[in-house]
């Protein structure tokens, strides 16, 4: 498969992103010997989102700017997300109990996700997406940007979780990456899916130091929604596919 630039950019700019994030996995398991599935593992993290994130910037601000920020368009997909992430804001707040907890902790998790949302919301949507749909169109674009997406979370495994999990966890985020594509596709805008990115890992990562039941199952609720419609989206976009290699042959 010939590769356009802006498609090898956009892979030089996922490896870059993958290899910071490895480093940061790494030294937080097996330097600092905090494990994946402890809410302490941002205090680590933190200093390696900025690099990563920054990088994903930079790419995108040499090589794709102006194809992430266009004027929203409004749609029954952005508002369900944007509902769902006010509802999880809203649940985790008021259920959730504070009291003696180490609040440099609770706000380094709301910083840390902040950054994971804008990170990789530009890197697997505002680039790798726009470079594939601009040269192979919208439905291998879903696929390939879901695709890495999902593979992303290999790097968890250096993070001290197990095969079965990170397995688990690449399925998962591969047919949400698929869903979170279409909406940008749909809104023409990265910024309602970088908010409920930041949203979704920072109640998910709170809920390990702040448990909060309503939240918890709105999660799974959420999740569930996200499975169902990716899986859909994912047959969509196989079967258009075909449909366009028939029309070509």
């Amino acid at each position: 498969m010939n590769l356009t630039k802006k498609e090898k950019m956009a892979l030089i700019a996922t490896g870059i992103y993958m290899a910071i994030m490895m480093v940061g996995m790494y030294v937080m398991k097996h330097i600092v010997d905090i494990d994946y599935s402890k809410p302490q593992m941002v205090t680590v993290l933190v200093y390696f989102m900025p690099l990563s994130m920054g990088a994903a910037l930079l790419f995108y601000y040499k090589f794709f700017r102006g194809t992430a920020f266009s004027k929203p368009k409004i749609n029954l997909w952005i508002i369900e997300l944007l509902l769902a992430a006010a509802a999880l804001a809203f649940l985790q707040i008021y259920f959730g109990n504070y009291q003696g907890k180490d609040m440099t902790l609770v706000w380094t998790i709301v910083g840390t996700t902040f950054m994971v949302g804008i990170g990789e919301e530009m890197l697997f949507r505002g680039i790798i997406f726009n470079a594939f749909k601009e040269s192979r169109g919208i439905y291998p674009a879903i696929l390939i940007s879901a695709s890495i997406f999902g593979f992303l979370h290999i790097t968890n495994l250096l993070g001290g979780a197990t095969f079965a999990f990170t397995l688990k966890q690449m399925i998962s985020a591969g047919i949400t990456g698929g869903v979170f594509a279409w909406v940008f596709y749909k809104t023409k805008n990265i910024i309602p899916t970088m908010l409920f990115h930041w949203v979704w890992d920072m109640f998910i990562i709170m809920g390990l130091y702040v448990p909060v039941k309503q939240t918890e199952m709105l999660l799974m609720g959420q999740n569930i929604f996200e499975m169902v419609a990716g899986i859909v989206l994912i047959v969509i976009c196989i079967r258009g596919i075909r449909k366009i290699r028939k029309q070509i042959a």
